[in-house]
């Protein structure tokens, strides 16, 4: 299932790489037929006008009432999930429900029947979710990364390209999927977790704990390095 998000103004929150990334999905969705308004990057550490191609408006907290007015939306920019935890709770703070978050979901991405999108997520270009999966809030799904069947993946999640996760695995909230990596099936990701980039998870994965390799094993948990402990 393939479908185009709400029509309405849109900010892309961080102008950085993944935020020009952002701008050129809703460009994508444009020509496909998406008729909401791109107004522009809110940023802290950029000036006002043109940077590197795209439009800066003003920092995080630059919004105006007339700016408002049209109940604009906005889609974070930031692959770090503490990061991006962190400026979401400031936008909910500063502008409460005068500035929502906003579903991006890029005409090549695919979501199957009985799947669930939160409010802030983004599914990138080659994407895929299949059916009776469930998002939470402000996740990436990065480009051509799968999720399956009866999947669950909370709040600040980033699954990196190309990873691929199999059918009836829970990830918890702000965990960090590497590139490339593998989740065999009914395995458990803790909560602010790191799978490195090319690792195979077979087993479950505490919270907090950093697993790399094939099979995946803890090298790190709260900061000790384990070196070389295995699952």
């Amino acid at each position: 299932m393939s479908f185009l998000p709400a029509e309405k103004p849109i900010y892309i929150v961080g102008a950085g790489g993944h935020g020009r990334e952002l701008n050129s999905y809703l460009r994508d969705l444009q020509r496909a037929g998406w008729r909401g308004d791109i107004r522009g990057f809110l940023d802290d550490a950029i000036a006002f006008g043109d940077y590197n191609g795209v439009n800066v408006v003003g920092a995080i907290d630059a919004l105006y009432d007339a700016d408002l007015a049209a109940e604009p939306g906005y889609i974070t920019a930031f692959g770090d999930n503490h990061l991006r935890r962190k400026i979401v709770a400031r936008l909910e703070a500063f502008y409460g429900e005068r500035l929502m978050a906003w579903t991006l979901i890029h005409p090549s991405a695919l979501v199957g029947c009985g799947s669930e999108i939160g409010k802030g997520t983004c599914l990138a270009p080659g994407s895929i979710v299949t059916a009776k999966t469930r998002f939470g809030r402000h996740a990436i799904l990065n480009v051509k990364a799968s999720v399956s069947h009866d999947c669950t993946v909370g709040d600040f999640v980033n699954i990196n390209p190309g990873a691929t996760v199999c059918g009836w695995v829970s990830i918890g909230e702000g965990a960090y999927i590497g590139a490339g990596a593998v989740i065999k099936d009914r395995i458990n990701i803790g909560a602010w977790s790191v799978v490195g980039a090319g690792a195979v998870v077979v087993r479950d994965v505490p919270a907090h704990a950093t697993v790399v390799g094939v099979p995946a094993r803890i090298i790190r948990h709260n900061g000790e390095t384990h070196g070389t402990e295995k699952r």
